[in-house]
Order: structure tokens, then sequence, then C-alpha cells
């Protein structure tokens, strides 16, 4: 009975710990404490490709059409979503992804196609 009363509240222990880490805050926090003593305020663009977390290398994507650099609706989106992350101060003006992706079904959606 103890035994098992100590399993049981071990793994409710470890569970609230587990869901009380926030890992997009802790990439933040690390980030954060890497670029420290970076100028921000020098970023003109407001986007620092290394300080977001780049699910596709945008390297890839320099505007020259190839096989290696087809863009579907997956890769855009996460294309976005590293852009979004690389925002290093307020010069840059980029909208919430869950709007533009929001924006994108209900345009797919109203005009027919579900392929997006």
């Amino acid at each position: 009975m103890n035994k098992r009363f100590f399993l049981l509240a071990s793994g409710i222990i470890m569970t609230v710990n587990l869901l009380a880490q926030n890992p997009g805050q802790v990439f933040t926090d690390r980030m954060n404490h890497i670029f420290q003593y970076v100028d921000k305020n020098k970023i003109a663009s407001g986007l620092l490709s290394d300080y977001g977390l780049q699910l596709i290398e945008p390297e890839y994507f320099n505007g020259v059409p190839a096989d290696s650099n087809y863009v579907d609706m997956d890769a855009w989106r996460m294309l976005y979503l590293g852009m979004f992350s690389s925002k290093i101060n307020s010069n840059g003006s980029l909208t919430n992804p869950e709007t533009v992706f929001d924006a994108i079904d209900a345009a797919a959606y109203t005009s027919g196609n579900d392929a997006l």
C-alpha cells in the first residue's frame, strides 16, 4: 500500500513539474540570455535569424527558383513561424502567426480549396 502510494505521488509530482515548464518560454529565456549584450536597437529590421527557432533553414529560400526551395503551405507556415520567432525588437512588424494562418484558412475555405 505505501509503495503504491509513493509511486502514485511521485508520478503526480513529476507530471506537474513537466507541465509547469513551457518549452517556448525556456527557449526564449535562453536566447535572451545568449543575446543579452547585443544592442538590439541597432537591428533595423527587428529580425535576427539566429535569435529565432528556425524549423526550416531560411537561407535556401533566396528568391531564386530551384527544385530545392519549393514551398508548399506547410513549409511556408514553418518559415513564417521561424521569421516571427526571430523578432528581437519592435522595429519589425509581423502579424501574429495565428491571425495570419486563420486568414489563410478562411480564404481557402471561402474559395473552396480544402488543400490548405
